[in-house]
């Protein structure tokens, strides 16, 4: 036990630090909503939605490829930041274009045609590319095993817009999405210069783009719009549907279950760099691995669901009587966090092991497969089909991921066994 004393310490202190970013960034959307209003802060919404999936292409996962290879050849840390640089600053430049004048087109947030192009273009700007930069510098931290560094700055950046919020609409009164706009880019420049310097100590990056390393991040670009497709899904189906206080409680139930899933990541971000090392092994390393921390994600997220469906009542004292629904739906879906975290081990071991293309396919047919089983099973019965749509994906997304992992690491001992056969004198 006095062994793994400096471990628990670590994930006590990455989870907490977490909770703390993702708790006050709830409570600045809170703030928003109440300042903004109904229609500004629906617009907000919308443009959030539409950024998130826009995140997830840019930078073409380079987040993921600089742990994965600083954590295996730190020698080769100046070349990745370059390469992540470089994609990060075209796909970010291309996505921001084209995002400002879609949305623009169909978002009319300012009468004026050029003043509204222009506040969705700092939203835009704002929660793609300098959000993925913070993000990068994030992944950064981890690679060189920063770890408290790396929680620092996500809880940071996090307190950082609850703190904007809350100095914008409740100091000086902004009523609308506007002025948020320059609130808001003002939050993630001070967020990117502070990232800068944080990376400062590491050495200035050496431009070049790693192009055997764009298919893959591709494929996690993807992975992620998919996901955040699927994330999504949920709430769309049961708008059309379902009268609108059962809507706002199934979102207080979900927005609570986002906070509770750093339980499942923190333990994630601690032992990617292990997968990383494990996997210039190939799949079989990488799945004794995952084989070990799964009971570890177990564990910690079955203990935090427990919690969840003990302290559900409270919730209408929380949010106020109108959120009654919300204690049933809360303790239906808490389990999920189970799900979610054996999903993360299993994801990140195919990673590990260089098998992006493969795991591409699985979520991929997975992910679609599943966000049509919410909206058909939504249709048919509401929010009853919905959970337990919700449910058949989680599990089907993770039996999926792990009989990928066992069926990648057997063909690696079957052709290891053949090579070692074929070497053999007769």
């Amino acid at each position: 036990m006095v062994q793994h004393l400096p471990a628990i310490r670590l994930y006590v202190s990455s989870t907490s630090l977490l909770t703390v970013g993702i708790a006050a960034q709830s409570v600045g959307f809170v703030i928003l909503a109440r300042w903004l209003g109904s229609d500004q802060f629906g617009h907000l919404s919308m443009i959030t939605a539409a950024t998130n999936l826009g995140s997830a292409w840019c930078g073409l996962g380079t987040g993921e490829a600089m742990r994965r290879r600083a954590g295996r050849e730190p020698s080769l840390y100046p070349t990745l930041l370059g390469h992540c640089l470089i994609l990060l600053f075209v796909s970010g430049a291309i996505l921001t274009a084209v995002m400002s004048v879609a949305i623009a087109s169909s978002v009319r947030i300012i009468a004026d045609p050029v003043e509204n192009y222009t506040v969705i273009l700092l939203l835009v700007f704002s929660n793609t590319v300098l959000f993925t930069w913070t993000g990068l510098a994030e992944q950064v931290l981890l690679a060189h095993r920063e770890f408290t560094r790396a929680n620092l700055l996500n809880s940071g950046t996090g307190i950082l817009r609850a703190i904007t919020a809350l100095v914008a609409c409740l100091g000086f009164g902004i009523e609308s999405l506007s002025a948020w706009a320059l609130w808001n880019c003002a939050a993630f420049a001070i967020a990117s210069v502070v990232c800068a310097g944080l990376l400062w100590q590491y050495g200035a990056p050496r431009w070049r783009v790693l192009w055997e390393e764009v298919p893959l991040g591709t494929t996690l670009s993807i992975s992620g719009s998919i996901a955040a497709l699927r994330q999504n899904v949920d709430l769309l189906a049961l708008s059309t549907m379902a009268p609108p206080h059962l809507i706002g409680a199934y979102g207080v139930a979900r927005r609570i279950l986002s906070v509770a899933v750093v339980t499942g990541a923190s333990l994630d971000r601690l032992v990617y760099a292990n997968f990383a090392i494990a996997g210039k092994q190939g799949a079989a390393a990488t799945l004794r691995l995952a084989r070990k921390y799964v009971l570890y994600a177990i564990g910690l997220t079955g203990a935090t669901s427990l919690m969840i469906f003990i302290l559900a009542p409270l919730l209408p004292a929380l949010f106020g009587k109108g959120f009654d629904d919300a204690i049933w739906i809360l303790r239906a879906l808490c389990w999920t966090l189970i799900l979610t975290a054996v999903q993360f081990i299993a994801f990140d071991a195919i990673n590990a092991a260089d098998q992006h293309k493969i795991r591409l396919v699985v979520g991929t047919a997975v992910g679609v497969a599943g966000a049509g089983l919410i909206v058909g099973l939504s249709f048919a019965f509401a929010i009853t089909g919905t959970i337990i749509a919700v449910y058949l994906t989680e599990l089907s997304t993770a039996a999926a991921l792990w009989l990928t992992l066992k069926m990648l690491s057997d063909r690696q001992r079957k052709t290891s066994m053949s090579g070692a056969g074929d070497g053999v004198v007769k």
